[in-house]
């Protein structure tokens, strides 16, 4: 399959092939975003938006499929008891 998509369908990953962009949690706990040629910035966003929010970028790794690694930020609310460092409430997120 050649990396850009043709311009009529089908327009996504073929159903032989493994997604352009898939998300995973380690062993260790830190998220793995895996990025094939192909991916595009919709692949790519939507499958951000599985990993939490209160990690942060830790490495790269790869050749021509990159992994992205993010780990839970230390002390950050996920992983304090409840009620123990919540984030401040903005009245527009109700």
């Amino acid at each position: 399959m050649p990396i850009i998509p043709p311009d009529h369908g089908p327009w996504r990953t073929p159903s032989n092939q493994p997604p352009f962009v898939t998300v995973q949690r380690s062993d260790s706990g830190d998220w793995e975003v895996t990025v094939r040629p192909g991916a595009d910035p919709v692949d790519l966003s939507a499958a951000l938006v599985t990993v939490p929010v209160d990690t942060v970028f830790i490495e790269a790794f790869g050749d021509v499929d990159i992994t992205l690694i993010f780990r839970m930020i230390p002390g950050s609310p996920a992983l304090l008891p409840p009620g123990i460092g919540d984030p401040p409430r903005i009245p527009a997120m109700r």
